[in-house]
């Protein structure tokens, strides 16, 4: 879904196949242009369009699901099951192959950025990932944002559209079963020794403080959902819809703050409003790219070739690139004394067909259900955790899976979410390639942070000791201290749920304020650029992200309709 800073040199080998654009003409050929098919940017131009305006969306990949038109479809499922439909991205049996390290799958990711992974396909993350659906909660909403149009009152019809299209669920199977869950009563039994509370995840959105129950998905029929299956079908029934894919957007065209169109592949595609929804990586490099940024970026971004933009053209935002968030992850391996009582299942075998059950494949290629359909993950909590000293709150969110390669041994997942203080930038290098700003991500930069992760660890580290055969293998148990040692030591790394770098807000960017968009997410400084992705993200949310950025799409488009029409 991302998109390159700088020109052809820094394009990816594919786009020497790249659809022709034609010359632009006398008057602008559409009426909006979204920039990036990810969960913003396809929520975007589906509403779009079907409001009537005339929409281009733009992606710099191809297709990732069989509908759109991928076909990779591992070659021993098609000998065993003819002409079945299931690519790699389709099913979660293959979900692990979506990862670098997997064959071609680096080719899914986009190039130039600093160790991140930023899916640049069509779908963005939502092609790629494990596909978690999480109704973003009514204390998130009033405290990361909760200003005039974002209450969480206002958020609620956008949350219940997504939702109708996108619909919650705890199944990946097309059965309504769970298969190989026994991990979620085993800890679930240890989750309420430290007065965590059962809840129905998809009926009690709001529950996430303290709760536990299944983990969520956008699952759809046993396979892959999300925008890609329940937007994009019909934005393409529509005639005044267009999706142009393998087109790499360089930078905006634009005269003063008013954006005339974008320039892709090296031609110029007009329109009359431009809407970024690259993702919160590559939304921030598009703007450096158009000559809009805080002006010590804009000056690296001049000397190295990024911009073609003067300075006296410049655009002068300081929101751009600054609060970019993410989440902290640490996993711990447990045991259980009765491996029986926890059998494994393993996906390690899917993409080659190796030791792969006849009765399991026959489940997933003939009636899309059975243990082959689903990730593993079975279990999520919220646990949360609050500062005696200070008013601060922070939930750690913990994801317990299935054992994988041996009976009895699991991992469980630890991601600092909710009221994380922890906050980067993003900048250039003296080669013009983006990177962290003070070369630090976002993690646990904090001292708070560090403390509240540790105080969330210790719970659940006392809640595995009271039960009984119950053992975290990773560390023992030990005081506050030593977990914040271990939580620095192996904590402060990447979950790739980004957000910020381009925060929606009320203190304006280009008159010294500290946000990039105004509360109609337009880019503070121009008079036709908006932002609807990721980036528009204030603080991170209680979990994985991709609803709450899709939800984003269905209000801030909803606005700049109200606008435009």
């Amino acid at each position: 879904m991302g998109f390159t800073l700088k020109q052809s040199s820094l394009l990816l080998p594919f786009l020497s196949t790249l659809y022709a654009v034609g010359a632009h003409a006398q008057k602008p050929e559409y009426d909006i242009i979204v920039v990036g098919a990810g969960a913003g940017g396809i929520v975007a131009a589906t509403k779009f369009a079907e409001s009537g305006l005339k929409t281009l969306l733009l992606e710099r990949g191809g297709p990732m699901l069989y509908r759109d038109g991928n076909r990779e479809i591992p070659q021993w499922s098609l000998e065993e099951y003819p002409d079945n439909q299931i690519t790699r991205h389709d099913s979660m049996a293959y979900y692990t192959s979506n990862y670098p390290g997997s064959p071609n799958a680096s080719s899914y990711y986009c190039s130039g950025l600093p160790n991140v992974l930023a899916a640049c396909m069509l779908g963005g993350g939502t092609s790629v990932n494990a596909e978690q659906q999480f109704w973003p909660p009514r204390h998130y909403l009033d405290t990361a944002f909760g200003f005039e149009g974002w209450t969480s009152d206002d958020f609620q019809p956008a949350i219940k559209r997504v939702a109708a299209r996108i619909a919650p669920t705890p199944y990946w199977s097309s059965d309504n079963k769970f298969y190989y869950d026994e991990v979620y009563h085993i800890m679930g039994d240890a989750l309420k020794g430290i007065g965590m509370q059962e809840v129905n995840t998809t009926a009690n959105g709001d529950a996430k403080y303290n709760t536990y129950g299944r983990d969520v998905y956008a699952a759809k029929d046993g396979l892959r959902g999300g925008p890609l299956v329940g937007y994009l079908p019909d934005a393409k029934k529509l005639s005044s819809f267009t999706l142009k894919m393998y087109s790499t957007v360089e930078s905006l065209e634009r005269t003063g703050g008013t954006i005339t169109g974008v320039k892709v592949n090296g031609t110029t595609i007009t329109a009359k409003t431009v809407v970024l929804s690259a993702g919160v990586w590559n939304t921030p490099a598009l703007l450096f790219a158009s000559g809009i940024g805080p002006k010590s970026v804009l000056t690296t971004a001049l000397a190295t070739n990024v911009t073609s933009y003067a300075e006296k053209d410049w655009i002068i935002n300081d929101g751009v690139g600054v609060n970019l968030h993410d989440n902290p992850q640490a996993n711990l391996a447990l045991t259980y004394n009765d491996t029986s009582a926890l059998p494994f299942f393993s996906l390690s075998g899917a993409l080659t067909g190796v030791n792969m059950n006849k009765a399991d494949k026959d489940n997933l290629f003939y009636h899309a259900a059975g243990p082959l359909t689903g990730v593993g993950r079975q279990l999520v909590g919220w646990i949360t955790v609050n500062d005696t000293d200070t008013t601060t709150q922070m939930t750690v969110q913990t994801i317990c899976s299935t054992p994988t390669a041996v009976n009895g041994s699991f991992m469980c997942q630890f991601n600092l979410n909710e009221g994380a203080l922890s906050r980067g930038s993003i900048v250039l290098n003296s080669a013009g390639s983006l990177q962290y700003g003070a070369g630090v991500g976002p993690w646990l930069t904090n001292d708070l942070d560090v403390k509240m992760f540790a105080l969330a660890l210790q719970r659940f580290m006392d809640a595995t000791a009271s039960y009984p055969g119950l053992t975290v293998t990773t560390l023992p148990v030990g005081d506050l201290t030593s977990y914040e040692t271990y939580l620095k030591a192996h904590a402060s790394v990447s979950n790739n749920h980004w957000g910020g770098s381009c925060t929606i807000g009320t203190s304006n960017g280009s008159a010294g304020g500290t946000h990039c968009t105004d509360i109609n997410a337009k880019v503070y400084g121009t008079e036709n650029l908006y932002v609807i992705d990721g980036s528009l993200s204030p603080a991170p949310t209680t979990s994985n992200p991709s609803f709450l950025y899709e939800t984003l799409a269905e209000m801030a488009t909803e606005k700049i309709i109200k606008l435009l029409k």
